[in-house]
């Protein structure tokens, strides 16, 4: 028996019943294969651009990482005993620093720790330097700075300091060696420059504290006050602290207190804090 031609019987498997697409349909359907492609490509880009990011972060942490590395620490030289001269060589160079960036006013060395940096205030945004480096340009890292609320040369009754705690142990973070007694008993001082002057603190105590902001939780300038809170700071009700048992903080005093985040994720809110009594005031040029 002679076969149907190919064409005629594939017509033939066709339900008789069948309807064309229409041109609606057909349109609506390519309209949904465009929006498939397009959110794909916004994803493929998203992804990338994810990726770019933390490529991005990754190589700006090294940088930071390499550059505190190589930062030579400061030394101050005594002056000489037969001249009338007290003033010391100021081992920062403000005047190029200043140059970088108006905003940096002076530098904090702990020694010990990996902390030798610039610390800058801005006059117009409290929160510019918790995601923009000495530079002003945008960066995880941020830089070590201090808010409008305090003055820059640290005559304050308190100044607080405030630094990132990030994995790869730049900035602040390994201001948390300080929770080691051994280490809080045989680092028992932090050094700040400022143009004409070379401050030496001692540091006096170091603990664990919660997300209050301390100058705007205490009225420092209320002497009651103030007293009530350097009687906290030489004696915090912290499960994490070290202190030193043969000081006590008068009225008159000034601190600086180092303010940085916890790595345990059991304390996301809590904050450490390093703080240092100033006990010497060196004149610089």
């Amino acid at each position: 028996m002679p076969k149907a031609p190919l064409e005629q019987r594939s017509d033939d498997l066709q339900p008789k019943h069948a309807k064309a697409a229409s041109p609606l349909e057909a349109r609506k359907k390519k309209r949904s294969i465009i929006i498939l492609a397009v959110l794909l490509a916004f994803l493929l880009c998203g992804v990338a651009a994810g990726c770019g990011y933390l490529i991005w972060q990754q190589a700006e942490l090294d940088r930071v990482a390499e550059e505190m590395k190589n930062t030579p620490e400061p030394v101050v030289e005594q002056p000489a005993q037969d001249t009338a001269d007290n003033r010391v060589e100021n081992p920062i160079d403000f005047t190029s620093l200043k140059q970088e960036n108006p905003d940096i006013y002076a530098w904090i060395h702990v020694p010990g720790t990996d902390v030798n940096l610039p610390v800058l205030q801005s006059a117009t945004n409290d929160f510019l330097y918790l995601d923009h480096n000495k530079d002003g340009d945008y960066a995880i890292e941020g830089a070590i700075y201090t808010e409008m609320a305090n003055n820059t040369d640290f005559s304050d009754p308190v100044t607080v300091l405030y630094g990132h705690n990030l994995q790869n142990g730049t900035m602040f973070s390994t201001l948390h060696y300080f929770e080691n007694e051994d280490f809080f008993n045989e680092h028992d001082t932090l050094y700040i420059y400022t143009p004409g002057h070379a401050l030496t603190y001692r540091v006096v105590s170091a603990y664990l504290y919660d997300d209050r902001h301390i100058l705007n939780s205490y009225n420092l300038s209320d002497p009651t006050v103030r007293q009530e809170y350097f009687n906290f700071v030489m004696h915090p009700d912290s499960l994490l602290v070290n202190t030193r048992s043969d000081t006590e903080l008068s009225i008159d005093d000034k601190i600086v207190q180092l303010s940085t985040c916890m790595s345990d994720t059991n304390h996301t809110t809590s904050r450490y804090i390093v703080t240092g009594v100033l006990i010497d005031d060196q004149p610089t040029y």
